[in-house]
């Protein structure tokens, strides 16, 4: 079994692989406090939970953007298994051809989601993550990233937002009002929020088929996409398991044949 670990800055996701076939996919908090032991024990109780535990784990590849945690996740894989570790980085194999003046400044999971959608999505294409920030990473006809744009995600804005405003109340972001005109200020917030965001996005993606002569194929990643895909007016394509993927062709393309 292939261990991928993506490391967000909320949370880590987790996919175990059998080939390409995903086994299971879960979750466990980032949390620069806990040790390695710690993290160990998530892990083992994650692999008994989905009954992975007797699997014997061949390979580990791990992307992060919150550099403080790798070596916390290198120790913790290292109690489950002897198996080597792949830390996605400047030396690590990837295949794609990089158009942008500071490759080494990307996110590695925004590396790894372009792997996967270079592989298996029609070029061009756009994938957009809503997690903690906003991001569009573009791959141009012949699968080069081209470019990307980054805005604040709809949580950190919504947070800015009552932080800068004392008189706004807090709003829980679930099913916005059907009409875009609110009757009240958790409403109106609502709105904004949710129809702002997908709004933008749209928008984003309109100034980049300007920009690449046609329009591109989008793919979706990222906890917030259940709240924005249903108001968004452009066609995408939800990948929830984009970066995992992206992370096991890595491995795949770091393997000596």
């Amino acid at each position: 079994m292939l261990l991928t670990l993506d490391i967000g800055n909320s949370h880590v996701s987790i996919g175990g692989f059998c080939g390409d076939d995903i086994l299971f996919v879960a979750s466990m908090a980032t949390d620069g406090r806990q040790t390695g032991e710690q993290y160990a024990c998530n892990l083992r109780s994650i692999l008994s939970l989905y009954r992975a535990e007797t699997q014997p784990i061949e390979g580990v590849v791990l992307s992060s953007v919150v550099p403080a945690m790798i070596p916390i996740l290198q120790r913790a894989v290292s109690f489950l298994s002897g198996c080597p570790v792949l830390t996605v980085g400047a030396g690590v194999k990837t295949g794609l051809n990089m158009k942008v003046d500071q490759p080494r400044t990307l996110g590695t999971d925004r590396v790894a989601a372009a792997v996967w959608a270079s592989h298996a999505a029609s070029l061009p294409c756009v994938v957009v993550d809503l997690g903690t920030a906003i991001t569009f990473t573009v791959l141009d006809a012949e699968g080069a990233l081209a470019g990307s744009v980054i805005a604040p995600g709809i949580h950190i804005a919504l947070r800015a937002m009552g932080h800068a405003a004392a008189q706004l109340p807090e709003v829980r972001l679930d099913i916005p009002p059907k009409s875009v005109l609110g009757r009240t200020t958790i409403d109106a917030i609502q709105i904004g929020s949710v129809y702002g965001t997908a709004a933008m996005i749209d928008g984003m993606l309109a100034r980049l088929a300007d920009e690449l002569g046609t329009a591109p194929t989008v793919l979706l990643s990222g906890s917030a996409v259940p709240l924005i895909k249903p108001y968004l007016r452009t066609s995408a394509r939800w990948e929830p398991q984009l970066v995992l993927r992206g992370l096991a062709l890595i491995w795949q393309k770091n393997q000596r044949h």
